[in-house]
């Protein structure tokens, strides 16, 4: 289901600290010119549910802002300008308003000068730590600020759903003015498992609450460089270690189920949820043989059933249409485990969202979410029918409304006629319908 967020400009006011080293500037004081403003907004996913590598901002971009779940904590930002030494800070969204990041002390990036060319970084650098040790998420270098460690792992043991990187130059005031736009995106991939489904020699299911789940072939950290390139969906920040060695491969994800309320909501994910380093999971052309053990995509599955620890051997290589996990990606993955038959996979890939992040109602014209059906369907069963209302919901002032999701209106259980003059094209989407409900007047292209 494709999914639309409404992306607003974030006026971001960098403060800066100089560095503490003594080298003299070639051409003096960088911070004598006018303040830097800067846009912001974080990618959805790695452009995977369209195929234009240009961007879209009304699709594939929400807004960082502190009063909904699109909250990414710390920013630090770098200004570099050639022959001046980097200058740095730190932003948090401001609370209470929308799309602008406040800094926490110091004062704000400024131009250099209006000629010179200046190149913008910003980063989060998420970790956890528990008493006093380092379980999991970004370390920075001291040394070398715009350089680190990523250390792969769970949502709980990581904190890496807010990692988010950007990068924007060179740009000159003199040509643009101070407003710089800064497009994060995520450097790393995640993975949910939704479920494990235990399958016996009778083909009866039992769904599995917890178990481990080991990778032995993927990384369990990578270096990261800020200045390593501008990426927009091929590039990543993150590599892995030239030298390759055991001792930093294999990652076992003690995962447990999702922790939902009565009403659907999720309560607990962290288990449910690991960030890895992108990988291709390799080859397999018979997918009823032996899976690689060499290969990326390789893994094993510990579980207790029925008392007794089992041990079930998979791969991701022999997916159908996916044989890698790219940067900004995340997979939705469901495993079923059977005796004596291995592993059974399903998988997609989606957009990487926030749960709560702001979806376009009337910002474009259409139908993109099911609060955007149930409201139109309130309009089309009111008496008279609110023709205003409607027009909201036709493109370019037409009188076509076009669906851009499937939706559910099962709470229909009789005639809907669409207005004279109006039609409904779902454009392949479906429309669920309640008992005896049905549509009539002009609809098209509803998918049965």
């Amino acid at each position: 289901m494709r999914r639309i967020t409404e992306y607003c400009m974030i006026y971001i006011l960098f403060a800066g600290w100089l560095s503490s080293c003594n080298k003299m500037d070639m051409d003096g004081d960088s911070q004598n010119g006018n303040e830097v403003l800067f846009q912001g907004m974080v990618s959805v996913g790695d452009l995977v549910s369209r195929s234009s590598s240009e961007p879209d901002y009304d699709n594939d971009y929400v807004l960082i802002n502190s009063s909904t779940d699109a909250k990414f904590g710390d920013i630090k930002i770098c200004k570099s300008v050639d022959n001046y030494n980097d200058v740095f800070s730190d932003y948090v969204a401001d609370d209470g308003v929308q799309g602008r990041l406040a800094n926490k002390g110091g004062s704000p990036l400024k131009w250099t000068n209006q000629d010179s060319e200046h190149t913008f970084y910003a980063w989060t650098y998420p970790s956890v730590t528990a008493e006093n040790t380092f379980k999991g998420g970004v370390q920075m270098d001291a040394a070398n600020p715009t350089r680190g460690t990523v250390t792969f792992g769970t949502k709980g043991d990581t904190g890496l759903e807010t990692f988010i990187v950007a990068k924007e130059g060179p740009v000159q005031f003199s040509k643009q003015g101070s407003y710089v736009k800064l497009l994060f995106h995520r450097p790393i991939a995640k993975i949910l498992l939704e479920s494990v489904t235990h399958i016996d020699t009778d083909k009866n299911e039992t769904q599995v609450d917890e178990c481990i789940i080991t990778f032995p072939n993927l990384y369990k950290s990578a270096e990261f460089d800020v200045k390593k390139n501008t990426g927009t969906g091929e590039d990543i920040w993150t590599t892995s270690y030239p030298s390759n060695t055991d001792t930093n491969l294999g990652i076992a994800w003690n995962w447990s189920k999702i922790e939902k309320d009565n009403d659907g909501s999720i309560i607990n994910d962290d288990q449910s949820v690991l960030y890895v380093l992108p990988f291709e999971f390799g080859t397999q052309e018979d997918v009823d043989s032996q899976p690689d053990h060499t290969q990326l995509g390789y893994f094993t599955v510990e579980a207790t059933i029925d008392n007794v620890k089992k041990l079930y051997f998979g791969s991701l290589a022999g997916l159908k249409d996916i044989q890698e996990l790219k940067a900004g990606q995340y997979m939705k993955l469901q495993i079923g485990i059977q005796d004596g038959g291995g592993i059974g996979l399903g998988c997609k890939i989606v957009d990487w969202s926030t749960e709560n992040e702001q979806y376009v109602s009337h910002h474009r014209a259409g139908i993109y979410t099911q609060e955007d059906a149930e409201t139109l369907l309130d309009i089309l069963q009111g008496n008279p029918v609110d023709t205003d209302a409607l027009d909201l919901y036709c493109k370019d002032g037409g009188k076509t409304i076009y669906l851009y999701t499937s939706i559910d209106w099962s709470k229909l259980t009789e005639n809907l006629t669409i207005p004279d003059g109006y039609t409904l094209d779902g454009q392949g989407y479906s429309i669920k319908l309640g008992n005896e409900g049905s549509l009539s007047g002009n609809y098209i292209n509803i998918k049965n």
